[in-house]
């Protein structure tokens, strides 16, 4: 009977053992579907800064133009950290603009001698009139020569071709050919708008006794590219005096002389050939030749002084100055057309504009 006791105590020793192993089994599978890292557990690795460090420090570094791209975010340069400080791996590079290309020139040789002759030679008390380089002749030695010896020098007559234009003082008017061109071309406008034929020349260069002293090469006339006239108005008299008589006239003159070449100086009825498109850029600023010749030196061939005429021709105007040799190599523009003249001074002055 005792026996029977202890073997049934044992059996339900053994369950209950069996029931608790179970028990916590089961409890310990629980606890690790609830946490499945505890602080102890090692976790996956994750790369590190320091990593990311040592890898872009050892792969070579690209350097590329910097190009500006605006974002929301951003204003600087794509940059990489290394060592802890930041160096930009596309530095800015500043991309100059192409140097415009410089004209292709010519040049042109000029002696010394031709500084004093030209358009726009300054005849004046401190620069007179170099006959002998300018005609090889003096005043009076001019007066002895036929109008065919006369015209083969470049003067020209006023008496034998006004064409009936305008009226004479004197028969013995000269002007230099090319001032006497425009002086005529100037006329023919003047009748055709006004139908005034009673237009009187006054003074031109007048060769028979003519002065030949310093005085009269101080004065500008005696260089045939000033030609001073009169008008006969409704009052009885020849004038233009834009003064005390302020006509039509004058104005027809002062709004169209500079088309001709011509500018006009305070001095009623006192035109001075000066050619285009110096004239026109002389009258539209109010410059007088000495004003107009000492802006000139600011400008060169590289830089020339830009102006457009009435027709719409556009011209480059600058300065050379005289070199200290025998002759001075002045620039020109390839394939163009170019006037050149002395300023009676110290240099050249060149007007050219282009082809066509």
């Amino acid at each position: 009977m005792r026996n029977k006791e202890t073997v049934k105590r044992t059996v339900v020793l053994c369950l209950a053992g069996a029931l608790i192993l179970i028990l916590t089994l089961i409890a310990a599978c629980s606890g690790n579907e609830e946490e499945p890292y505890t602080t102890q557990a090692k976790k996956p690795q994750v790369t590190t800064p320091k990593a990311t460090q040592d890898t872009t420090a050892a792969m070579p570094v690209v350097t590329t133009p910097y190009v500006s791209v605006e974002t929301p975010d951003s204003t600087t340069p794509e940059s990489t950290q290394q060592g802890g400080t930041l160096e930009s791996t596309t530095p800015a590079t500043t991309t100059l603009p192409p140097e415009p290309e410089k004209p292709k020139h010519v040049t042109v040789s000029l002696s010394s001698t031709d500084m004093y002759t030209g358009s726009l030679i300054e005849v004046s008390s401190q620069n007179p009139y170099s006959y002998k380089v300018a005609s090889l002749y003096t005043p009076t030695e001019l007066d002895k020569l036929s109008s065919s010896e006369l015209s083969e020098l470049g003067w020209s007559s006023l008496y034998t071709n006004k064409s009936g234009l305008y009226l004479l003082r004197s028969r013995l008017l000269y002007l230099k050919t090319e001032a006497y061109t425009a002086f005529n071309l100037m006329m023919t406008s003047f009748v055709g708008k006004t139908g005034n034929r009673d237009v009187q020349v006054r003074y031109g260069y007048q060769l028979v006794n003519s002065t030949t002293d310093a005085t009269s090469l101080s004065d500008e006339r005696v260089s045939g590219l000033v030609v001073e006239i009169n008008v006969y108005t409704e009052e009885g008299g020849f004038s233009i005096d834009h003064i005390s008589k302020k006509s039509a006239y004058y104005d027809w003159f002062d709004a169209n002389c500079a088309k001709y070449g011509f500018i006009m100086s305070g001095e009623s009825g006192y035109f001075r050939y000066v050619g285009t498109p110096h004239a026109e850029y002389m009258q539209k600023n109010r410059l007088t030749l000495s004003a107009y010749l000492t802006l000139l030196k600011n400008y060169s061939f590289e830089e020339p002084l830009a102006v457009a005429d009435s027709s719409g021709t556009l011209w480059n105007i600058y300065y050379t100055p005289a070199s200290q040799g025998a002759l001075t190599e002045v620039k020109v523009k390839e394939n163009s057309v170019y006037v050149i003249s002395g300023n009676n001074r110290d240099g050249f002055v060149v007007a050219a504009r282009d082809k066509g």
